[in-house]
């Protein structure tokens, strides 16, 4: 796989999940008050399974593989989502994820916590930057029209 076709994929699943985010904010999914979590218990547990594929500055791990976590929440985070929003944005990613990712890779008190580390952390870090979504589909040319004779 190139570096270019790495990145197309990651710009791809970074959209994905910031759509499914934005979706489930608008549905009232996550709404309301997080289950009893153990956030430092998360933060390890993220680390083991999950920051070999996602960017968390948080955790320390810097992966291309999968969504930039940091990067995918920021935006969300400054538009006022609540961290009970993302906690169930990203419990529920973590039970329908898609292909790389493996389904249910954490499950039950485990899912919660790192569903809980994540939505505390994600988006908060300073060097990590919000890309400007591309127009999709890209819009095309107006050309001139030609008058008739």
């Amino acid at each position: 796989m190139t570096a270019a076709s790495r990145t197309a994929r990651g710009r791809r699943a970074i959209a994905v999940l910031a759509v499914g985010a934005a979706a489930l904010a608008v549905a009232g999914c996550g709404s309301g008050a997080i289950p009893e979590t153990d956030v430092e218990a998360g933060k390890t547990l993220f680390a083991g399974a999950c920051g070999g594929c996602h960017t968390l500055a948080d955790a320390g791990t810097d992966s291309q593989v999968g969504p930039n976590l940091d990067d995918s929440f920021r935006a969300a985070r400054q538009a006022g989502m609540d961290e009970a929003q993302f906690h169930g944005v990203v419990r529920r990613w973590i039970r329908i994820a898609q292909p790389p990712m493996p389904r249910d890779i954490v499950t039950g008190q485990d899912a919660e916590n790192v569903a809980a580390y994540v939505a505390s952390v994600a988006g908060t870090s300073p060097e990590s930057t919000v890309r400007r979504a591309q127009p999709f589909p890209p819009e095309a040319p107006d050309p001139p029209r030609q008058e008739q004779n």
